[in-house]
């Protein structure tokens, strides 16, 4: 008769659960606007992505909750816009200049911080 130890079966249960930490599955991104409430301090060239760095930074990016967002991270007044399939729904997304965004698919919003995507935000020859 085999005998299986319940405790290495629950650890391997929990391990599993982490291994999906938060990349989100992201295909088809659009990019359909650069929008500003402040244009004259904060430029599309503050917000410098194309749609390989927008992936790039959902990829890289850990999930918030919308607490963390407005208790951490500054409030940067323009963001690109656009459209994307995240887990198999077409959804809307936002990128700060501040490296924060949302996802949002039907009635959920998902948020996001990056603090190591700067080098997504550098203009392209700085």
């Amino acid at each position: 008769m085999i005998t299986i130890k319940a405790w290495p079966i629950g650890a391997l249960l929990v391990l599993a659960g982490c291994t999906d930490l938060h990349a989100p599955n992201l295909e088809n991104i659009v990019i359909s606007s650069f929008q500003s409430q402040e244009p004259e301090s904060c430029r599309p060239s503050d917000v410098p992505l194309d749609p390989s760095h927008v992936q790039a930074f959902f990829q890289r990016a850990s999930k918030i909750d919308s607490r963390t967002l407005h208790d951490r991270y500054e409030w940067a007044p323009c963001y690109l816009e656009g459209n994307l399939k995240y887990n198999g729904h077409i959804c809307t997304w936002q990128v700060r200049a501040g490296a924060t965004g949302v996802i949002r698919c039907s009635a959920a919003e998902q948020y996001f911080a990056c603090d190591e995507c700067g080098d997504l935000f550098e203009s392209p020859g700085s």
